[in-house]
């Protein structure tokens, strides 16, 4: 038996003979607007200058104005939604996932609620109101110049931009190193004490469920899995894509071995497949 095997049993043989722990999950738990950036000394690094040429938009919603922006790419590619993870900011890694993106068409990305320059609480009900905003934008504009949409969601962007599925239509959702639910997460991080502890997520958290939100979905969803990833293992990306394909949801899974949670788009192999699959 290894050191670490060692450990865990000994936890888990501690946790039984304690009897059931309960962890309570809050809504909160895996968001990160300025406010708690700066409680714990947070700091973001700025990778680069987001492009001069971009456009930048105020988009109306029930806690204000969601700061969003527009950068051109392909001009007969879609126009991307982007839906960024649990600590993205237009101003902190926007530039890079927009220089990543911009190959195969324009790209429309924006700061969630109490991130950023977006005013509001980083609440779930906010998440979502903003979300059908910049939604809203992109299906009309896309509508105007008579092209596709593509919703790509990254980590938390995931369930995210899966729901705008249920607003707008969407012809190809990309789910990016995510997970199906916040419990499928949770689970997976417990590992072997998962049986010995009771979990409470709040109801809001608690109600992302990727595969029961597309279910009727018409588009086609592409599955980016990273092998090396020790944020969202690769094994939910898996299951996520088996429970849609299961559902009759067309499916494509594909797997960037190397990559870590943040780096599928710096695979050498990225932009030729990605290509591949959105070519109009």
């Amino acid at each position: 038996m290894s050191l670490n095997a060692l450990r865990v049993s000994v936890v888990v043989l501690a946790v039984g003979l304690a009897g059931c722990v309960q962890v309570r999950i809050p809504e909160d738990a895996y968001f990160y607007p300025n406010t708690r950036l700066q409680a714990e000394g947070i700091e973001l690094q700025t990778d680069q200058p987001m492009p001069a040429d971009r456009e930048d938009l105020s988009l109306p919603y029930e806690g204000g104005s969601v700061a969003a922006s527009r950068v051109r790419g392909d001009p007969n590619g879609p126009i991307i939604l982007f839906c960024g993870g649990n600590m993205f900011r237009r101003a902190i890694g926007g530039a890079d996932r927009a220089a990543a993106l911009i190959p195969f068409g324009d790209v429309v990305m924006f700061d969630y609620p109490g991130y950023g320059e977006t005013p509001g609480e980083a609440t779930l009900i906010n998440f979502r109101l903003a979300g059908a905003a910049v939604a809203d934008y992109v299906a009309r504009t896309a509508s105007a110049e008579g092209r596709q949409v593509v919703a790509w969601g990254h980590s938390l962007g995931g369930p995210v931009c899966t729901e705008t599925t249920r607003m707008i239509e969407v012809d190809t959702l990309v789910i990016e190193a995510s997970t199906p639910t916040a419990r499928a997460a949770v689970n997976d991080q417990l590992g072997l004490l998962r049986p010995f502890i009771r979990v409470n997520i709040d109801p809001g958290l608690d109600s992302f469920d990727v595969v029961q939100t597309l279910s009727g979905y018409r588009g086609r969803v592409l599955v980016l899995e990273a092998g090396r990833d020790e944020t969202l293992p690769a094994r939910l990306s898996r299951d996520m894509a088996r429970d849609l394909a299961t559902e009759g949801v067309s499916v494509e899974r594909l797997v960037f071995a190397e990559a870590h949670h943040n780096n599928i788009k710096d695979q050498p192999d990225f932009a030729a497949r990605m290509r591949a699959e959105l070519a109009p």
